[in-house]
């Protein structure tokens, strides 16, 4: 009898690849210099936590940049906003660029940085010292994109895309192609309890539509062959009704056992006081225990890149709020890690940090990437010569091993980010070399004799 067994290996996600530091299995963050800082790029099953500056601008951007490398590298997206349309946000996706395109911008910026400014040069300390950006470190994932304009739209239509936005008024119908890759292009948002009385005959007349995401299809995917043929398209109280009917004709019949446990637990289910964070998880939740974003598929597999935005801004705010985001984020981690998924979040700590100073720590001991972005915008180092070149600071709070023995040690904490026309970047803060003004100001050493100024004149001895 033979030894050998047939080896089954799992076909790789595109768009992700190995990383030989790790041998995680990591994606691109959309901004290769941020793939960098964090070791290449964000591992899958990981939650990466951006803490918005003060005027939200910047975090907007590597927001746009997550969303933007999963339409380019054929990825399913949910994103999800209370803030912004997630449809506006969808609209402004920055243009991805070819490879001619960047390296006619790599000899660009390769001869700027040659061509001296007023006849100074770096200090030759700083010479042996790489940047921290992209276009010096090879990767074999990842794009860059021109933030000056945005993505076609066309690139977006063979994209599976959930939206999310908190409104339930839309109703959301599911293409009958029956292939693997959908679209969705509206917000589509699990109703609430007395929201299935609504959701009659608002269709879209464009040629993408969107799926109804509510407690009557997850129990449909759990039911029986039998109640997956149904066709009724009722609400979870209308099949609740069925159930109990049929229950009294037929009281032998495990469907309708099946259908009520089912029931009792959506019900117990419900720990969230602020249904929006019941109907985000609920949405995010669905999306995920679909089968190519399943760990184990050996067919077709693919990414799923969570995207939510603002989340903890005040519009979530209520007189439970410190529990009601911890528990989301609790339950959102393990949905993460069960299945193919990456996720960025942002959330403004600033405004949380007020509301209750000790939730910040607990916020970022529940995710596995905690990076915050301080602005120079509205502060004393925004006129700062020292700090004339950055528009802020990047501060790493947390880097988790995930799936590995030994995370990833960045070779510097001293990071700055500055926001070009076309991209963002972030580098190695160096110091600049002495400011002087005109030379006009008086130069006082240091002479042999102790706490005596000398003149500037050389001393012989």
């Amino acid at each position: 009898m033979s030894s050998f067994r047939k080896r089954h290996v799992q076909k790789p996600i595109p768009g992700t690849r190995t990383s030989p530091q790790t041998g995680q299995v990591i994606t691109s963050s959309g901004n290769p210099s941020l793939d960098v800082v964090v070791g290449g790029g964000l591992p899958v099953g990981s939650i990466c936590l951006i803490e918005e500056d003060k005027y939200v601008t910047y975090s907007k951007v590597l927001a746009k940049y997550f969303v933007a490398e999963g339409v380019i590298s054929a990825q399913s997206i949910f994103l999800g906003s209370l803030d912004e349309d997630p449809q506006e946000i969808m609209y402004k996706l920055p243009k991805p660029l070819n490879d001619d395109e960047v390296e006619l911008e790599k000899s660009a910026e390769q001869e700027k940085e040659e061509t001296p400014k007023n006849g100074l040069r770096i200090a030759w300390r700083y010479n042996d010292l790489p940047p921290v950006n992209s276009e010096q470190t090879p990767s074999k994932i990842g794009h860059h994109f021109n933030l000056m304009e945005y993505m076609d739209k066309n690139l977006q239509d063979f994209v599976d895309t959930v939206l999310w936005n908190g409104n339930s008024d839309e109703d959301d119908d599911k293409l009958g192609d029956g292939e693997e890759v959908f679209l969705r292009s509206k917000p589509i948002v699990p109703p609430k309890d007395n929201a299935g009385e609504n959701n009659a005959n608002n269709r879209n007349e464009s040629n993408t539509s969107c799926i109804e995401v509510d407690l009557g299809q997850e129990m449909r995917n759990a039911a029986p062959d039998e109640f997956h043929r149904s066709t009724n398209p009722s609400t979870s109280i209308q099949i609740a009704n069925n159930a109990q009917i049929n229950q009294q004709t037929s009281p032998s019949s495990n469907l309708d056992n099946k259908i009520q446990a089912h029931l009792r637990l959506q019900n117990e289910q419900k720990i969230f006081n602020n249904p929006n964070y019941q109907h985000l998880l609920k949405s995010v939740q669905l999306l995920a225990r679909e089968e190519k974003f399943a760990t184990g598929s050996l067919l077709y597999r693919n990414l799923c890149r969570i995207c939510i935005t603002s989340l903890g801004s005040p519009l979530w705010y209520d007189e439970n709020f410190s529990q009601n985001i911890l528990k989301f984020l609790t339950i959102l981690r393990a949905i993460v890690r069960n299945s193919s998924c990456v996720c960025l979040i942002t959330i403004p700590m600033n405004l949380i940090a007020k509301f209750d100073e000790t939730l910040v720590p607990k916020i970022r001991n529940l995710v596995d990437y905690a990076i915050e972005l301080e602005s120079f915008a509205g502060s004393d180092r925004e006129t700062n010569l020292t700090f004339k070149e950055y528009n802020g600071l990047l501060h790493l709070h947390k880097i988790t091993a995930v799936n590995t023995l030994t995370a990833y040690i960045p070779e510097t904490s001293d990071l700055a980010f500055k926001l070009r026309r076309k991209k963002f970047v972030i580098e190695k803060l160096h110091l600049p070399p002495e400011l002087q003004e005109d030379g006009t100001e008086s130069k006082h050493t240091t002479g042999c004799g102790a706490g005596v100024a000398s003149s500037a004149a050389s001393m012989d001895f």
